[in-house]
């Protein structure tokens, strides 16, 4: 099982982080639906998260947009 899989409180808490940080904002809302962790920003942009490694990436996982920002 990936960890992008596992819903745990502990894992929630590790995606909040990554996603804080990769996306340099205080706020980021995390739900687990259909088998996986999303990141919501703010501006109404959604993120499928997935496990990940290299450089830049933060707490082992990446983030894919799949829902763009609310017009303003």
């Amino acid at each position: 099982m990936l960890n992008c899989e596992r819903n745990t409180p502990a894992m929630q808490r590790r995606i909040a982080k990554a996603a804080r940080a990769h996306f340099d904002r205080g706020k980021v809302s995390t739900v687990y639906e259909h088998g996986q962790w999303w990141v919501l920003l703010p501006n109404g942009a959604q993120y499928s998260v997935i496990d990940a490694e290299g450089p830049g990436i933060a707490q082992g996982f990446d983030f894919e947009q799949v829902t763009p920002p609310d017009d303003d």
